[in-house]
């Protein structure tokens, strides 16, 4: 019995440590690609975010607590959209900024133990409108002659 407990607390550890990992790791991906609001070429703030929404889809995998790993594939999904130009209303780095500013947010209430908070100014209206931007989005895909539909985002 006493075998079996430490098993479990030693792949109890193994999650936390990976889990803390990742959060480094999604905070490191906004720090090694800049998103500026202005004064940055489309074709940087493109790459940048396309690498942090890589990070961000592979990442949290990783996060234990579910409320956190459903925002942060949530950020992925719209830096995903905002990509194709799938967030009508704001631009590729407004999208990017204004993630940045949320992500970080998130983790440093999780780094403390402390419960989500609700979304930043921006943030909040951008993941209100996600059933506009989901239909506008199928429909240029429906256009482009695309079959494939888009899942919901709960299935993260």
């Amino acid at each position: 019995m006493a075998r079996r407990q430490e098993i479990e607390d030693s792949n109890r550890k193994m999650r936390e440590d990976r889990e803390r990992r990742a959060v480094e790791n999604i905070l490191s991906a906004y720090l090694e690609n800049p998103i500026m609001l202005l004064n940055q070429p489309q074709e940087e703030a493109s790459a940048s975010i396309a690498r942090i929404c890589i990070t961000l889809g592979f990442e949290q995998s990783f996060l234990l607590d579910r409320e956190l790993r459903h925002r942060i594939a949530e950020i992925g999904y719209f830096l995903d959209l905002a990509g194709a130009d799938g967030v009508v209303e704001y631009s590729l780095s407004e999208v990017g900024f204004l993630s940045r500013s949320e992500t970080r947010m998130l983790m440093g209430a999780w780094s403390r133990g402390e419960d989500l908070p609700d979304s930043i100014e921006g943030w909040k209206e951008i993941r209100a409108s996600r059933p506009q931007i989901e239909a506008c989005w199928q429909e240029k895909l429906r256009n482009a002659g695309s079959r494939v539909v888009i899942p919901p985002l709960s299935v993260y």
